[in-house]
């Protein structure tokens, strides 16, 4: 899962909007700790994400 932030927010969503987004599978790492992601259509992620802004998601 990935973590909403204020770039990644929907502005139409007031403040009770969900928290995180996803799930996400982890296709690269770039380094110790940033990650490329991509969603669950297929579609790659633009740039890659820190650690901080995600958590593990079982099914």
């Amino acid at each position: 899962m990935r973590k909403v932030s204020l770039a990644t927010k929907n502005p139409t969503e007031g403040t009770l909007r969900p928290s995180w987004e996803g799930p996400y599978e982890i296709i690269g790492i770039q380094r110790s700790g940033t990650y490329r992601l991509r969603d669950s259509n297929g579609k790659t992620l633009g740039h890659p994400w820190n650690v901080e802004h995600l958590k593990y998601y079982f099914q």
